[in-house]
């Protein structure tokens, strides 16, 4: 699968690499305490990007684990993503500075277009935007709240803005290995004109390939965690 991006997922909580199910902070499940091993280890399975999340900043609203992610960065020998409660610009320049690839943004894309429109016209594609959906409705906050929008309406009004890039997450399937939404990821990148990564349920190498079948409907990757973290997927047979 040599164009199809697969993508560790190394999330952090409280300084630690966990996984949670569905976004919820009460079903937390930790798999090591030191988040940098764990991004260095999935590159030495020829990782081709990692994608970082700061779970604490994603639920206060403000990074939490930037020096972390800062450490991360300059450790690991391939492009990092990173998101979670990035809203202000000064936050996002600091993350590119300091070695980051691309800076996902959430919630700050429905509460602060002008934020969006500003950073995409700066740093173009080095911002993707994360729509979380659930139920078909882009969710916001940690998930812990959704918004009157469907996903795609959201996706439309943010390409708008310049945003080149989405990654789609199914809130009902992250963290749960029941398979990814694949008609829900089609629908999505099949309505908005810009590569998608799809995120969320992948727990087998078939669920890989039935995304890599999406390709040809926009969608350049998948982000894999829990399967990974379980065994449940081999890094260095799907790449």
């Amino acid at each position: 699968m040599p164009n199809f991006e697969i993508i560790p997922a190394v999330d952090i909580l409280g300084g630690k690499c966990v996984r949670l199910t569905r976004g919820d902070y009460k079903q937390e499940k930790v798999y090591s305490d030191d988040p940098i091993q764990v991004a260095i280890g999935w590159t030495k399975f020829n990782a081709k990007r990692l994608h970082i999340v700061d779970l604490d900043g994603a639920k206060s609203g403000e990074p939490q684990n930037i020096k972390l992610i800062k450490k991360i960065a300059s450790r690991v020998p391939v492009p990092i993503e990173v998101g979670g409660g990035i809203r202000k610009i000064e936050t996002i320049d600091e993350l590119i500075m300091s070695g980051v690839d691309r800076v996902i943004l959430g919630t700050s894309s429905i509460s602060d277009p002008a934020l969006i429109k500003k950073v995409c016209l700066k740093h173009g594609d080095k911002i993707a935007v994360s729509i979380d959906v659930r139920e078909g409705k882009a969710a916001v906050k940690g998930w812990t709240e959704v918004s009157e929008k469907t996903a795609e309406e959201l996706a439309k009004d943010l390409i708008g803005l310049g945003v080149k890039r989405f990654i789609y997450t199914d809130i009902m399937k992250d963290g749960t290995l029941s398979g990814p939404n694949i008609e829900g990821i089609k629908a999505f990148a099949k309505a908005v004109i810009v590569p998608v990564i799809a995120s969320g349920g992948v727990s087998s190498k078939e669920d890989v390939e039935h995304l890599k079948g999406l390709e040809k409907y926009g969608v350049e990757g998948c982000i894999i965690g829990k399967a990974l973290y379980e065994g449940r997927v081999k890094l260095e047979e799907i790449l």
